[in-house]
């Protein structure tokens, strides 16, 4: 009888391919996962938020504001940031109304936090006071503690008055320093647009 001799270093081949290709589709199914985690969740419509933060309101009047290089450096400067990828040279100034009374003014932002953007709406009285703060939707893994109540009441009350800066009257959330750094960073910028806006 003769005997058939398979070479070992061919099985060992073999048991490598299919090693191999077993650790690619378990690569895939990881990515479609941690893809499918960080999808944009949205919390709540825009429309919605701004009846919750001024409950009187009748009317709500929306327009797109885009800075110019003098603008962008002022407000830059004064806020402490950066435009560019974290902070975008446009944000939605929203004027909000009570019949033919203006009651605050709105705006509608996005920032760059650690996972992907965070769409939020700050609610100001007519004097830049923060009414409220929402986040609207969002990408986030170990930030999205970034979106209740409990980390976005710190900022009810303040103006251009406070520092509104991470650590010093702002507490971060752990693990997520740079979605809470981004939010902040971008609620200080809006007060200085109002200010800009206003003069």
């Amino acid at each position: 009888m003769e005997l058939i001799s398979i070479p070992t270093k061919s099985i060992y081949m073999k048991k490598t391919i299919i090693k191999n290709y077993f650790i690619f589709l378990l690569a895939q199914i990881l990515l479609l996962n941690f893809l499918t985690i960080v999808q944009a969740e949205q919390l709540i419509e825009l429309d919605k938020a701004l009846k919750k933060i001024y409950p009187k309101a009748t009317a709500f009047e929306k327009e797109d504001i885009y800075f110019n290089d003098e603008q962008a450096a002022r407000i830059a400067q004064k806020a402490g940031i950066s435009f560019g990828q974290t902070h975008a040279m446009k944000v939605s100034q929203i004027i909000v109304k009570q019949n033919d009374h203006i009651l605050g003014y709105a705006f509608e932002d996005t920032v760059i936090g650690k996972w992907g953007p965070i769409h939020y709406l700050l609610g100001l009285d007519l004097k830049g006071t923060i009414i409220e703060t929402i986040v609207l939707d969002y990408q986030e893994i170990r930030g999205r503690p970034i979106a209740k109540s409990r980390f976005l009441r710190q900022y009810k009350g303040k103006n251009l008055r406070n520092y509104i800066r991470l650590r010093k009257d702002i507490n971060g959330i752990t693990g997520a320093t740079i979605s809470s750094r981004s939010i902040t960073d971008g609620i200080r910028k809006l007060l200085f647009v109002f200010a800009e806006l206003q003069q």
